[in-house]
C-alpha cells in the first residue's frame, strides 16, 4: 500500500501523518481527556506538546522541565508530608493533575502534535496555519472563561484572539504571555 496516495491529514497539526503519528495523537487525546475539567476556567495554550509521549503533560511526564515549574507557578505543589497518604512519585503527580483539573485549568496546544526542532519561524508558521482551528476549538469545544498563553512565542495569537472577539478572555494583563521559570518556555 502506498502511503503517499492515501495520506491521512492529522487533525492535531494539520499535516500528512503516518499511522504511528495518528496512534500517538490518539494516546495524547486519551491522556488529556482524563484530566479535562467539565467547565474550563483558565485554558492555557502552549505551542506544542513534548516530542515523546512519555513526556506528555497529562501522563505525568518523565521529563519534568515543564511539568514541575508550570504546576509550581500555579501553586499546585506535591503533598509531601501529608499524613496517611503516599505522596511521592506517580501518585503525587496524578494528585497534582487532579488539583489542576479541580481548579478548572486545562492545557492545550496550538499544534496538538510536536512540530519541528527549535526554530524561530516554527511558531509563526504554526500560528498562520493553525490559529483559525484553535479559535474554533476554543469557541465551540473548550469554552473557557479565560485564556492564558504559555510562552512569548505565542504573542502573535493575542491579535488573532482580539480579531476573533476573544480579547476579553485573555488573562494575565491581556498583553503578556505566561513564562514558566526554569522550563525554557518563554
Amino acid at each position: 500500500m502506498n502511503l503517499n496516495s492515501t495520506s491521512i491529514i492529522c487533525d492535531g497539526c494539520g499535516l500528512p501523518a503516518s499511522p504511528a503519528h495518528i496512534a500517538m495523537r490518539v494516546q495524547s487525546l486519551e491522556l488529556a481527556t482524563r484530566f479535562r475539567p467539565i467547565h474550563i476556567d483558565v485554558l492555557f495554550v502552549a505551542l506544542e506538546p513534548r516530542p515523546r509521549l512519555e513526556d506528555d503533560f497529562y501522563r505525568p511526564p518523565e521529563l519534568r522541565d515543564f511539568f514541575d515549574p508550570f504546576l509550581s507557578s500555579l501553586n499546585i505543589l506535591s503533598e509531601v508530608g501529608k499524613q496517611g497518604t503516599e505522596a511521592n512519585g506517580h501518585e503525587a503527580d496524578v494528585s497534582r493533575l487532579l488539583e489542576f483539573q479541580r481548579r478548572g485549568y486545562y492545557l492545550t496546544y496550538l499544534s496538538e502534535c510536536p512540530v519541528a526542532p527549535e526554530d524561530a519561524n516554527v511558531a509563526r508558521e504554526c500560528i498562520s496555519r493553525l490559529a483559525a482551528t484553535l479559535v474554533k476549538r476554543i469557541r465551540f469545544n473548550y469554552k473557557p472563561k479565560h485564556i492564558a498563553l504559555v510562552g512569548t512565542n505565542l504573542n502573535p495569537l493575542i491579535e488573532v484572539f482580539q480579531q476573533a472577539g476573544m480579547g476579553p478572555l485573555l488573562d494575565f494583563n491581556q498583553v503578556a504571555s505566561l513564562t514558566i521559570p526554569d522550563s525554557g518556555v518563554q
